[in-house]
């Protein structure tokens, strides 16, 4: 059974997981901004999700950096 399936069955809503290893300092960089577009800025989860990919793809221009990041639901 995969981890997310694990995740689920404990409850969990929604995941963010990333695919591979990544940089600790765009992972910080991305969960930062999705935080504050769900919490602060009153975003659905998938409006911040994909807002703070946007985002990230301003600074990190490789996709390496920012489409590893998967929002399940």
């Amino acid at each position: 059974m995969a981890l997310q399936q694990l995740f689920k069955i404990a409850g969990a809503e929604c995941i963010i997981m990333s695919l591979w290893k990544v940089s600790d300092e765009a992972t910080r960089l991305f969960m930062t901004e999705f935080y504050e577009n769900w919490q602060k800025k009153g975003m659905s989860k998938r409006v911040a999700f994909e807002t703070a990919q946007k985002e990230i793809r301003k600074e990190y221009k490789e996709p390496y950096y920012w489409v590893i990041f998967v929002m399940i639901e």
